[in-house]
């Protein structure tokens, strides 16, 4: 039987490969017999606990086997699978939580307490699955600890259409409140499929995980892994921010396919060390987010003589669509690495402003994807969702097609060049940030009359946020970054913090953003303009 569910990709490798490793975490292993086991034990709890197809389930955990499990084991129950960010603060979770309407988690205990002590963040929520010990919150939650599983049997997979949503990802939104895009397992396995295909992933493979699960990235590791039957390594969280010692894993773990934002490619490359890594088994590197620097594009090729390097364009709401794959790098330090073509299964288009598709080198047009994989919208967001997932502008075809907001062009080869955002979004560390939330937070403040936020280039994190504000008459802003941290996750925090006096405007009264971005650097290392 051909997969048309995702849980079927980890049942059809159980069957193949029983005791073939399916995910490593450090020295704990689980085969694809015991996987599949753990995720049929957890199906059938959630179940007993009133999940039934089509309930979102939300999945608050670190990097673990059973983290992994949770995934399958809410997709094998027919239920959505709504991945937290565990930094994010209780606030946003249960904004999240509350949109999604999830009545039932599964959650490491040293993540949850926060949550469940939390009544208002986690309100609609009435039993948690717990994975591992310290959540000793009297809650009013009913708490069912994993060990409790062990007299479960596996519950059989639910039987649903494709066309059901799988899970739910969320990105900034501009109001607030976190944007769910809402992919079905049919989006989800014509990405998974097609990328198994084109980078020749075979079971000999070694995966390595290092996006969180709420990230999009996570869909290529571990799907793609078990389409394929290969093993997934999970990459202890924080190891990002240690370069070096990210190399020495890599190198020691075998990974033969590295898949992650390009910032974390560019550490690797300035901080590594990679001259004392041998990194053999090394034969994929996969990097998208940012843009990396020609010159640590050279660092990773001469380190990595063996691998093939991909730079892949997408986004959460299409998965990846474009790839370019490294060849001679030129001469020029101002050379830009293109995001290159699409994918065999993807129909890209950029339009110009009159809506006619760029055909010609520096042309330059909005860019379109249409395909299987584009999202079914963004969760309870119709107004939003109308405005991104659009009928194809160019033939009567039915289908929608994702507006990405992203400005290309066309170079002399046809690759297309990512040149910026249409709108006020920007990548920092591989997560997308949308400018206008941290606004947002700012201006919540009761110190503050006005508060502007922007994005400063940086060739390591993809851009470094700086924050702006006037303060009313006797205003205290001495807890502001506190504040802000109440509502945003650490990465979409601002670096500093600068008060003014007046902001600068534009000639029709707008903040003058650039003179802004002039301004942080006649100011440092001062705290305080005015």
């Amino acid at each position: 039987m051909s997969p048309y569910l995702l849980s079927h990709l980890l049942d059809l490798s159980a069957e193949k490969y029983p005791r073939r490793p399916a995910v490593i975490q450090g020295e704990r292993t689980l085969d694809y017999a015991d996987l599949a086991g753990l995720a049929g034990r957890l199906a059938a709890a959630l179940v007993d606990l009133g999940v039934r197809p089509g309930d979102r389930v939300g999945l608050l955990t670190g990097k673990s086997l059973e983290g992994v499990a949770a995934i399958y084991g809410v997709l094998r129950a027919g239920g959505i699978y709504v991945p937290l960010d565990p930094q994010a603060p209780p606030q946003r979770q249960g904004k999240i939580l509350d949109r999604c309407a999830v009545a039932v988690m599964i959650a490491d205990a040293r993540l949850a307490a926060p949550i469940l002590a939390d009544r208002e963040a986690r309100a609609g929520v009435r039993a948690v699955i717990l994975i591992g010990e310290g959540a000793d919150v009297q809650s009013g939650v009913r708490l069912l600890p994993l060990a409790a599983l062990e007299h479960y049997p596996p519950a059989a997979p639910a039987r649903i259409s494709d066309a059901r949503p799988a899970y739910i990802l969320h990105t900034s939104g501009s109001t607030g409140v976190p944007k769910g895009v809402t992919i079905s397992h049919r989006n989800a396995l014509a990405f998974v499929g097609m990328a198994a295909d084109f980078f020749a992933i075979g079971r000999e493979d070694r995966l390595a995980s290092h996006a969180p699960f709420h990230f999009d990235l996570s869909i290529f590791d571990l799907f793609v892994a078990a389409q394929a039957g290969a093993a997934v390594v999970l990459v202890p969280e924080n190891l990002g921010i240690f370069p070096a010692r990210l190399a020495q894993f890599i190198d020691k773990s075998g990974i033969t396919v590295w898949n992650s934002v390009a910032s974390v490619v560019s550490l690797l490359a300035e901080r590594g060390n990679l001259d004392a890594c041998h990194l053999d088994a090394l034969r994929l590197v996969l990097f998208s987010g940012d843009i990396l620097p020609v010159r640590q594009l050279r660092r990773v090729r001469e380190a990595m003589p063996g691998a093939e390097l991909y730079n892949l364009y997408g986004q959460t709401e299409a998965n990846s669509s474009t790839f370019f794959r490294v060849g001679e790098i030129p001469a020029d330090p101002c050379w830009k690495i293109p995001i290159g073509k699409p994918f065999p299964n993807f129909e890209v288009f950029a339009l110009d402003e009159t809506g006619q598709p760029i055909r010609r080198p520096g042309e330059i047009g909005e860019l379109h994807v249409y395909g299987a994989t584009v999202a079914l919208g963004y969760w309870r967001d119709d107004e939003k969702t109308a405005a991104a997932f659009v009928e194809h502008p160019l033939h009567p075809w039915p289908g929608k097609v994702y507006r990405t907001g992203d400005l290309v062009a066309l170079d002399d080869a046809g690759n297309l060049l990512f040149l910026g955002r249409r709108d006020r979004q920007v990548k920092s560390r591989g997560y997308r940030i949308q400018i206008d939330e941290i606004e947002h937070a700012l201006n919540n403040h009761p110190a503050v009359e006005k508060g502007a936020a922007v994005d400063i280039p940086d060739d390591l994190l993809g851009c470094r946020i700086i924050a702006f504000v006037r303060l009313a008459a006797g205003g205290d802003d001495t807890d502001l970054l506190d504040f802000c941290s109440r509502s945003l996750p650490p990465y979409m925090l601002p670096e500093r913090i600068i008060t003014l006096n007046e902001f600068p405007c534009t000639a029709t009264g707008k903040i003058d953003r650039n003179a802004l971005r002039a301004m942080r650097g006649r100011t440092e290392p001062a705290e305080a303009v005015g």
